[in-house]
């Protein structure tokens, strides 16, 4: 089964143009190494559940290629407009000793959640 008619090669194409737009448009913007590192390596740790979930489960390559690349453009549609905000939010916290958890601002968790739910969609219509 190949997903939306495209296979592995175009999946991985597809992977690996999401990876980097995460990284050019979320890297950047947090405030210091530390919040860099973290987000860069986001993706690492998709991937690493996408290659579990493919020997344990025995999924197809495209399968979890597109539910990869959906899971990282979800999260970063969730957080696109509101990474100033977060920046900010994740600063006063460090300065404070005060906990991430607390960082991200109600109207971005929203949108995140509303990202989830569309990508969820989508990769379960193209997975069909």
């Amino acid at each position: 089964m190949y997903p939306l008619g495209l296979g592995v090669v175009s999946w991985w194409w597809i992977a690996v143009l999401v990876t980097a737009a995460f990284w050019v448009l979320l890297v950047p913007g947090m405030p210091t190494r530390t919040y860099r590192i973290r987000t860069a390596l986001a993706p690492v740790a998709v991937m690493l559940f996408g290659i579990g979930s493919y020997y344990a489960k025995h999924m197809e390559a495209a399968t979890v290629l597109t539910m990869y690349s959906t899971a990282i453009a979800a999260i970063m549609t969730g957080i696109l407009g509101h990474r100033r905000e977060l920046a900010r939010r994740l600063t006063e916290l460090q300065e404070k000793g005060g906990s991430e958890d607390e960082a991200a601002p109600p109207a971005m968790l929203a949108q995140l959640l509303a990202s989830f739910v569309v990508f969820g969609g989508l990769t379960l219509w193209a997975l069909r």
